[in-house]
């Protein structure tokens, strides 16, 4: 059983992606680069302010202010406050998982995973030193730095870690990283069909609910013979 569960956070622990997309997009618009709600879905989930922004002007030249960052980080904290609402709840409050490693491993900044956290009540399950973010590696998501960081400071050799993610960018780091991975699809965001497509596209397990991603853990921890993934490289 000694083994080590990542959880993404945004999509993953918390229903945020939409919220937080909502209002990105609004933003970028006032800002001269226009894109819905939808739009900023299907290019931006899964990746760091730095990384969309780099990506914004490699693709139209426009160059997105560095407090537009600021800005939109304190509009999407307002907004958690009031709508966010927890995915992983019954997951983690499961005896299993009481007793097994856990940690957090996102593109967020901490102080928005520690607020997410505690607006859904699940801030109890991760101490501090057990949430890691993009800011504390060279490259984010879709590399695989974080999550081998976070596999590394928490004592654990990737192929005895396994990564819930809901994003193509946090697939790829898990695959580059070479660590099993389960693709989730709770979350608003990921109700569109083609974002489901591009999720059972990647090839990895898939669950929808959170009792189906109890079984891939349990399965993964017990190594009851129920759990396989051959672990597919990839180059990000």
């Amino acid at each position: 059983m000694n083994k080590l569960i990542i959880f993404d956070c945004d999509g993953v622990l918390v229903d945020s992606e939409i919220i937080a997309n909502r209002i990105d997009a609004h933003m970028m618009t006032q800002f001269g680069y226009a894109i819905s709600t939808e739009e900023s879905i299907k290019k931006f989930t899964g990746m760091n302010s730095k990384s969309v922004r780099e990506y914004i002007l490699k693709e139209s030249g426009i160059e997105l202010p560095e407090c537009l960052s600021k800005l939109t980080g304190e509009a999407i904290v307002s907004a958690l406050e009031k709508e966010l609402q927890p995915l992983m709840l019954s997951v983690l409050s499961h005896d299993l998982l009481k007793s097994s490693a856990k940690c957090v491993a996102s593109s967020s900044p901490k102080e928005r995973i520690a607020l997410s956290l505690r607006v859904t009540a699940q801030n109890h399950f991760f101490p501090d030193e057990h949430i890691f973010t993009s800011a504390q590696v060279k490259h984010g998501k879709p590399a695989p730095d974080l999550f081998l960081f976070a596999a590394e400071q928490m004592g654990y050799k990737p192929e005895d870690c396994l990564v819930i993610e809901d994003s193509i960018a946090g697939i790829h780091a898990a695959r580059a990283a070479a660590i099993p991975v389960i693709g989730f699809l709770g979350g608003s965001h990921a109700q569109f069909d083609w974002y489901k497509k591009r999720i059972l596209d990647q090839g990895v397990p898939v669950a929808h609910y959170e009792h189906e991603v109890l079984s891939f853990i349990t399965n993964f921890i017990t190594g009851n013979g129920r759990y396989s993934q051959k672990i597919q490289p990839c180059n990000y």
